[in-house]
C-alpha cells in the first residue's frame, strides 16, 4: 500500500518560544508515533519583551506553526488535520486550505495526489477574537536578501531613494552572505532548521516529496521578526511575472511553482497579516509593478554585485555540503538569467560571471525550448514569462553581438514563426509598469 493509500492523521501538537535564547520550536506529530521538531531561530533579537511584545509574538508563532507544517505534512498528505494548540476560525481555516492547496499544487500534481477535500483544516464556530494586536513597530523597512539579482534591485532601489532600509535574511548561503558584504549595511540572519528526521525520510525515499510553499512559510518567519527586531514593512522582490502558472490541469486547477510569489497571495497575506496578526505591518513587493527584463536592465547597472550574486537553486540546498558556490550553467534558472541579462550586459563579463556561453551549446536546446514554450510548457522553476523570453531572444537577434550564437540562430527563427506580429507588442508590454501592487503610497513613483 502507497503513502497516499494510508490513512494518517497530521496533528500540530506544540509550539514553544525560548526567549533567552530567542528560539522557536515547532513541534508535529504523524499517527502519534512520529514526532517532528523545527527550529527557528532568531539571530540578535531581544530578549526582554513587554506583555504586548510577549501577546504579539504568540498570535505570530501560533499562525507560523500552521504554515511551517506544510513541509511535514506533504511528507504524508494525511487525510486527517488536528490542532492542539488553539482553534481556527471559518474564515482562517480557508486561508490555510488554500494556502496548502495552491502551495502544493506543483507537487500534487507532480506525485499525481489531488488534494481538494482530503486538505480540510478544522474550525471552530465559536471562535470570533482572533484579531490582530495593536503595537508599536518602529518605521523602518527590511528587505529580504536571497542572493540573487531581485533582490539586490529592491535593496538598492530603495536606497537611493533615500529610504531606510535593513537586509534580512534566512541562513546565510554564501551568495546571501557576500551580497550583504557587498551592500555594507547592517543585517539581520534567522536560522530555520527543518527537523532532522524529515531530511533522513526524504534521503532514504520513505516519506513523499517536493515543492512547498516556501515563500510563504518565510512571509510568517518575517511577520514575527517585526515584533523580535523591530520593523514595520517588508518589501519583497516578487515581479509579476510570478502570477503566471505553468500548467492548468484537466481540472481547471492552474498549477503555479510561484503561487507564494503571486499578486494573489501578496494580497491574501498582506490582509490576514493586518486583520489576523499585527495592526499596522505591511508586506508587499517592492518589484511588483515589473517584468523579469525590467528587473534585469536595472540589475546589469549594479556591477558591484556581479561577481557575487546566483540564482541557482543548487547554491542554496537545505542540506549545506551539496551547495555549489556560483552557477551550475546546467538548470532552467540558469538558462532564464543568462537569457535575460544577455540583452543588458557585456558578452564577455556575463560569459565569465556563468563559466561559458549557454546560448552556444546545444546542451542547452531543449531547456531554452520550453522557456521559448516552443516545445514544452514552461518550466517549474522561478523563471519569466514566455513573452519576455521571446522578447530577450529578439534583442540579442538584431545585436552583432550574439546573433550569431548557436541558439540565437537555431531559436529565433522558430520563435519569429510562431509568435510574428506579437514580439513587438510583448516588447511594449514587458518594458511598461503593471499597476497591481501594494507599494504603499509613499514609495510609488521610485521604479519610474
Amino acid at each position: 500500500m502507497s503513502i497516499i493509500e494510508e490513512k494518517h492523521e497530521f496533528v500540530f501538537s506544540s509550539y514553544n518560544y525560548d526567549e533567552k535564547k530567542a528560539e522557536l520550536s515547532l513541534k508535529y506529530l504523524v499517527d502519534d508515533s512520529l514526532e517532528f521538531v523545527e527550529t527557528i531561530t532568531f539571530v540578535g533579537a531581544i530578549t526582554e519583551l513587554t506583555d504586548v511584545q510577549k501577546k504579539a509574538l504568540d498570535k505570530c508563532f501560533r499562525y507560523l506553526h500552521i504554515a511551517a507544517g506544510v513541509s511535514y505534512y506533504k511528507a504524508f498528505v494525511a487525510d486527517t488535520i488536528k490542532l492542539n494548540t488553539f482553534d481556527l476560525s471559518k474564515d482562517e481555516a480557508e486561508f490555510f486550505n488554500d494556502f496548502y492547496l495552491k502551495g502544493l499544487g506543483e507537487f500534487s500534481w507532480r506525485n499525481n495526489i489531488n488534494l481538494h477535500g482530503r486538505v480540510n483544516f478544522p474550525y471552530s464556530l465559536d471562535v470570533h477574537d482572533n484579531i490582530a494586536v495593536e503595537i508599536d513597530l518602529a518605521n523602518q523597512t527590511v528587505v529580504p536578501i536571497g542572493g540573487g539579482k531581485d533582490s539586490v534591485v529592491t535593496l538598492e532601489t530603495l536606497r537611493d531613494a533615500g529610504v531606510k532600509v535593513t537586509p534580512i535574511a534566512l541562513g546565510r548561503p554564501k551568495a546571501i552572505a557576500d551580497c550583504m558584504r557587498v551592500s555594507g549595511l547592517p543585517s539581520i540572519e534567522i536560522k530555520r532548521q527543518i527537523s532532522p528526521l524529515l531530511l533522513e525520510l526524504n534521503a532514504q525515499g520513505k516519506v513523499l516529496n517536493g515543492h512547498i510553499p516556501v515563500t510563504g512559510v518565510i512571509a510568517f518567519i518575517l511577520a514575527c521578526g517585526a515584533v523580535l527586531y523591530g520593523y514595520n514593512r517588508v518589501a519583497m522582490s516578487n515581479e509579476r511575472s510570478a502570477n503566471v502558472g505553468n500548467i492548468i490541469r484537466h481540472d481547471g486547477f492552474e498549477v503555479n511553482h510561484q503561487w507564494s510569489k503571486s499578486f494573489e497571495f501578496e494580497k491574501n497575506i498582506n490582509s490576514f497579516f493586518k486583520h489576523k496578526l499585527l495592526q499596522g505591518f505591511e508586506y508587499f513587493s517592492f518589484l511588483r509593478p515589473l517584468s523579469e527584463l525590467g528587473i534585469t536592465s536595472r540589475f546589469a547597472k549594479l556591477e558591484k554585485y556581479h561577481d557575487v550574486f546566483t540564482s541557482c537553486n543548487r547554491a542554496f540546498r537545505i542540506i549545506e555540503a551539496n551547495r555549489i558556490e556560483h552557477w551550475c550553467g546546467e538548470c532552467d534558472k540558469c538558462r532564464f538569467v543568462f537569457l535575460a541579462l544577455a540583452p543588458f550586459m557585456n558578452k564577455e563579463k556575463l560569459v565569465d560571471i556563468f563559466g561559458y556561453n549557454l546560448l552556444n551549446s546545444e546542451d542547452n536546446l531543449v531547456g531554452y525550448e520550453e522557456l521559448l514554450e516552443l516545445s514544452a510548457h514552461k518550466p517549474f522553476e522561478c523563471v519569466g514569462e514566455v513573452e519576455e523570453c521571446v522578447v530577450a531572444l529578439s534583442m540579442l537577434n538584431a545585436s552583432s553581438e550574439w546573433k550569431d550564437d548557436l541558439l540565437v540562430k537555431a531559436l529565433y527563427p522558430r520563435a519569429l514563426e510562431k509568435y510574428g506580429d506579437k514580439i513587438i507588442e510583448w516588447k511594449e508590454k514587458v518594458f511598461s509598469l503593471n499597476e497591481d501592487n501594494l507599494i504603499p503610497q509613499d514609495l510609488r513613483g521610485i521604479l519610474c
